[in-house]
């Protein structure tokens, strides 16, 4: 994709408020979101006591409170409701809030965003007005009011990005190796085996629900399947299988780029390596990468040797 493109897209909010709001979060969530200042933005998840993914969010840390951004208002509110029974003692308040979204993508992404009046820099959150701005490498959300978030998109399609409809946003998403809810963010995989370690998960943050399979996994043995970035052969699309057991592979999401070819994400073999190829003449998939194999692990410590590592050595 070389246009850059804006789209309404499908959204909720959770605004985070009390003395507590961080450490609690930190907490029963796989990020170190203590270590975000006012200003930052990290993705995260919500796991069950088996490591298992019950919520992915964006956590956006503002002066006065702390935003978690869902994929839709029911998650915002589902939740919403989980976390906010659980405080106990703490002072944390969560309070869902249905909102209009939007979202830009493309690599024209923040000069767009600055000629509409919304300077932010990767990684970085703001509060524009009535709406808050995430921003990341090509990519901007922005969360709030109706008639604020479609004043913005109009000031943004002035600016130069093409509209476009959310399937143009899940093709991008699916493009560049993000793994979605429901799609490839889903039981029974682990953060790692989702590809989610570099982006939502710190290992050296102290306990969360799920942190014990997550460190087993990353310290004793190897997930038994990647999520891959996958050219598509064939008849393969989205829900193909081939294989079993270990040696398995499932399409997970699946697209035509601009130029006509077809690709998708896909959970492989862990064993799977770039070129590897899985299925038959009449479908098949073939690696191009492996999801997050190439970014830093927040927390990972070099100094410590790994059971796994021995084992492979």
């Amino acid at each position: 994709m070389t246009a850059t493109i804006v789209a309404p897209v499908e959204r909720g909010a959770i605004d985070v408020t009390g003395q507590d709001r961080a450490s609690y979060l930190h907490a029963v969530l796989t990020q170190d979101v203590e270590a975000l200042d006012p200003g930052r933005w990290a993705g995260a998840l919500h796991l069950d006591a088996r490591g298992r993914p019950l919520a992915v969010v964006d956590v956006v840390v503002l002066t006065d409170r702390i935003v978690l951004l869902t994929q839709d208002s029911d998650a915002a509110r589902e939740l919403a409701d989980t976390l906010g029974s659980r405080t106990f003692l703490a002072d944390a308040r969560f309070a869902a809030r249905d909102v209009a979204a939007l979202a830009v993508r493309g690599p024209r992404t923040h000069d767009i965003a600055a000629d509409a009046g919304v300077e932010v820099a990767s990684s970085v959150a703001a509060e524009v007005g009535d709406v808050v701005v995430v921003a990341g490498q090509q990519r901007l959300d922005a969360v709030g009011q109706p008639d604020a978030v479609t004043a913005l998109r109009q000031r943004l399609t002035a600016a130069g990005a093409e509209p476009a409809d959310a399937a143009a946003v899940d093709a991008w998403r699916v493009q560049h190796g993000i793994p979605g809810w429901a799609r490839e963010i889903v039981a029974p995989h682990l953060p790692e085996e989702m590809g989610l370690l570099p982006t939502h998960v710190h290992l050296d943050k102290g306990c969360y629900p799920g942190q014990e399979a997550v460190a087993r996994m990353w310290m004793l043995g190897r997930p038994r399947r990647r999520l891959a970035r996958v050219r598509l052969e064939g008849q393969a699309d989205a829900g193909w299988t081939t294989g079993a057991g270990r040696a398995a592979a499932q399409v997970t999401s699946a697209t035509t780029t601009p130029d006509g070819d077809r690709v998708g994400l896909a959970y492989v073999p862990a064993t799977a390596q770039p070129g590897d190829r899985y299925g038959d003449d009449d479908a098949a998939v073939v690696v191009r990468d492996l999801v997050g194999a190439e970014l830093p692990v927040p927390g990972q410590d070099p100094a410590v040797a790994r059971r796994r590592d021995r084992r492979a050595g």
